[in-house]
């Protein structure tokens, strides 16, 4: 009995889920307000097999404050180099990585790019384009009309229910 009903709260719950998520991925791939968003320079993708206007998954860069230090770092090296023969210096463990790996960064296929603004999700950086707000785009479209289908549903089987005659006569 309960079968149109239940399918359509099921249609109505994938809608609100499938816009949340869009929602959340149009707000991360455009750098929505409250969000940790960066912009990075000295951009390096490991892979650059796209059509001219693709996405790459695997990239790296860094930020103003990662340049300083990294900088910081080199000097400091020069300065162990001179001093390599005095026993009595003290040895500094290497520097650490300082470039951040970034996701969905939109690509050529023949440069890597300049400048990248990306926008921190949970442990990842992914890089604000077209394709990550496009993808949120389509996942709120989807989810609307799942929605919508779900509403039509809980309304006709509320109808369906009325229209068969009440208990109460």
């Amino acid at each position: 009995m309960g079968g149109p009903r239940r399918a359509g709260a099921a249609w109505l719950a994938a809608g609100v889920l499938l816009a949340a998520v869009g929602g959340g991925v149009v707000a991360v791939g455009t750098g929505a307000p409250g969000l940790e968003t960066r912009t990075f320079t000295r951009i390096a993708c490991h892979e650059q097999r796209t059509a001219k206007g693709g996405s790459v998954w695997h990239c790296s860069g860094m930020t103003a404050g990662q340049i300083a230090a990294a900088e910081e770092d080199l000097r400091r090296a020069a300065e162990d180099a001179l001093h390599a023969h005095d026993p009595a210096w003290p040895r500094r463990p290497a520097p650490p990585d300082r470039r951040t790996r970034l996701s969905f960064v939109d690509h050529d296929g023949r440069e890597d790019p300049a400048e990248v603004t990306a926008t921190r999700f949970g442990s990842r950086w992914i890089a604000h384009g077209a394709g990550v707000a496009g993808t949120g785009a389509a996942l709120l479209l989807a989810g609307a009309g799942a929605g919508t289908a779900g509403v039509l549903r809980l309304r006709d089987a509320r109808g369906a229910r009325g229209a068969g005659g009440s208990r109460d006569a």
